[in-house]
């Protein structure tokens, strides 16, 4: 399966940015949401969740900022729980999730796309 953000996670979800309590909880509740819609309205969800999965994301910027890389994954965590939720895979632990691909490039339009690969059995 696979969803496109339309933009790179929101940066409140940064490991590095402090803020209240209350606006990280909105920030981490709207990301999961969106993946949860974004997988629903995908129309690829699964029969039954997979019960092993290979997550690739493809962070795609339009400009040309130093990113850490490590914390664009961090970021994403609230949107791979919106993806659990909505029954792709099993769980986002070391059990259900083989490996990660993560890959960063720049171009015309910022984007995040996230591809889950299942392969049970």
């Amino acid at each position: 399966m696979r969803i496109e953000l339309g933009h790179l996670p929101d940066p409140d979800l940064n490991p590095n940015r402090t803020m209240h309590y209350i606006k990280k909880w909105k920030a981490k509740s709207i990301a999961k949401q969106e993946a949860y819609v974004l997988c629903l309205a995908s129309g690829q969800i699964p029969a039954t969740p997979h019960e092993r999965v290979l997550i690739s994301i493809m962070f795609i910027s339009s400009d040309k900022k130093r990113r850490d890389l490590d914390n664009l994954f961090a970021s994403m965590k609230a949107y791979i729980d919106g993806i659990v939720e909505a029954k792709v895979m099993k769980d986002d632990n070391t059990q259900h999730v083989s490996d990660y691909i993560l890959r960063y490039r720049v171009g015309k339009k910022a984007n995040t796309i996230v591809e889950i690969g299942g392969y049970d059995g």
